[in-house]
């Protein structure tokens, strides 16, 4: 089947020609409310699909209340590892410091 498109035009003059002008207009009519009828439908149905996506969006994700509740939350843990690492940073250089006066307190 060959999927070339054919404009409304060329359909109506066809018709026009094969069957008469009355004819032609009305099967015209018929076709056109068709179409309607199709792009209306679907239109219904992509509405629906995108009403029912942004109720799933809203109950899924998150709201700023819970974003800024979540954002305490991780500043909180964030400051209190800092002071871990600072502590254990400490502890590190003090035994470096360490490490080294015994050797040379051993070598000299």
């Amino acid at each position: 089947m060959d999927n070339s498109s054919v404009s409304t035009f060329e359909i109506e003059n066809f018709l026009n020609r094969r069957l008469g002008e009355k004819e032609a207009e009305e099967i015209m009519e018929y076709i056109n409310a068709e179409i309607d009828a199709r792009v209306e439908a679907r239109t219904a149905e992509v509405r629906n699909e995108i009403t029912t996506w942004r109720n799933d969006l809203k109950k899924d994700f998150a709201t700023k209340e819970d974003a800024a509740a979540l954002q305490q939350k991780l500043v909180k843990r964030v400051s209190a590892v800092e002071g871990t690492i600072i502590l254990w940073g400490f502890v590190f250089w003090l035994t470096i410091i360490l490490a080294v006066y015994i050797i040379f307190k051993f070598v000299l």
